[in-house]
């Protein structure tokens, strides 16, 4: 008896195999990624490998250069959140012609990230001078589900994650893997917005991603995305009100202090020191409604002071410079573009602030 060829079916698991492949290479092109995508926030994650290697370029020309100024020059790196993402570049030139500066703040950042970028450094052989790391009590609260949705979605690699298993749980650990093997998992299209952009090539928000990628590359990783001009603030308390109790719902909502953030964190100081960089704590400062409720609020105001004691402890133990802009005589922001994040204008003291810390640390002052 003849065998029968078994037909055009022994075929379709090859083609589902190559269309799945092919759909895999389609999401990572960052054209349609901005065309699927449901938010910008994989934008500023995407760049910060790029940001690594242009900062590498310029320590490499201070270090071959002839010129004798140029080779004095300094690198300061920013390790925030999207509260440290919005200073103004050009005003730091100006200002500080002779340092370098480079901002790897991100969307609810975290100290695993700070660690992850400063390792990812090491590795690629160039090291900042200075580091400025942000610490904030909603980057401890293992309880929200931010360090999930963006550092855990859209940084580390495997090897990161495998060297520092134990500071992650084996949910988490799958998670990534998970968004690690497949692209279309990590970069998941949102099929109604995607529609919308293909038939509207005009969209707002693809002419906002544009400006914000251009924006963020121009200006050494600094972003624009909340504050839509010069000298713009947020005038209506009531909704500065309504955005800061958001803030509290979202981001430090059933507090819970995070152990391992503090581990990541003395691990960055810990490399940040085996390299000679020198380090400043900061907290932010917070509009008055958001702070009033970190303040009074009978079940998170303990909590966060009991976070603040332990990021003190570390700060003695290390020698590192806490900058507390919320309760500071030298500075004062009363303008926000919402209940978290300050406005343009008062990252200028602000930074003053920070570069008066690397100041005293240079001359072996504590001040």
């Amino acid at each position: 008896m003849k065998n029968k060829f078994p037909g055009p079916y022994i075929f379709y698991p090859v083609a589902v195999f190559f269309l799945f492949f092919a759909a895999e290479k389609i999401s990572l092109i960052p054209s349609v990624k901005k065309i699927t995508q449901g938010d910008a926030t994989f934008l500023y994650f995407d760049y910060k490998d790029e940001l690594m290697d242009e900062m590498k370029v310029t320590k490499d020309r201070i270090l071959s250069s002839s010129n004798e100024l140029e080779r004095s020059k300094k690198i300061v790196v920013i390790l925030g959140s999207s509260r440290l993402l919005y200073f103004d570049y050009s005003r730091f030139k100006r200002n500080f012609p002779d340092r370098e500066l480079f901002n790897f703040s991100a969307p609810v950042t975290a100290p695993a990230y700070y660690y992850y970028i400063l390792d990812s450094l090491e590795k690629r052989g160039v090291f900042p001078d200075y580091i400025l790391v942000e610490t904030d009590p909603f980057q401890y609260n293992d309880a929200s589900g931010a360090f999930l949705k963006s550092n855990l979605a859209y940084s580390f690699d495997l090897s990161f994650i495998l060297r520092n298993q134990e500071l992650f749980s084996n949910d988490e650990i799958s998670y990534f893997l998970g968004r690690w093997l497949f692209a279309s998992y990590k970069y998941s299209p949102d099929i109604k917005k995607t529609k919308k952009r293909i038939q509207d090539p005009n969209d707002p928000f693809l002419r906002g991603l544009y400006e914000l990628d251009l924006y963020q590359r121009n200006n050494r990783g600094a972003g624009r995305s909340i504050i839509p001009r010069e000298n713009w603030y947020e005038r209506d308390f009531a909704t500065l009100e309504f955005s800061s109790r958001s803030s509290i719902d979202w981001l430090y909502s059933n507090y819970t202090f995070s152990q391992r953030q503090l581990d990541f964190l003395i691990r960055t100081v810990e490399k940040a020191k085996s390299k000679g960089a020198k380090v400043v704590f900061v907290r932010p400062p917070a509009s008055r409604p958001l702070q009033k409720i970190l303040d009074t609020d009978p079940e998170l105001s303990p909590k966060i002071k009991r976070w603040e004691k332990q990021i003190l402890d570390v700060s003695d133990q290390y020698s590192i410079p806490y900058l507390d802009l919320v309760h500071h005589d030298e500075f004062y922001c009363n303008t926000y573009v919402d209940g978290a994040h300050m406005s343009l204008d008062c990252y200028h003291p602000f930074m003053v602030e920070v570069m008066k810390k690397f100041y005293f640390m240079d001359k072996g002052q504590n001040n």
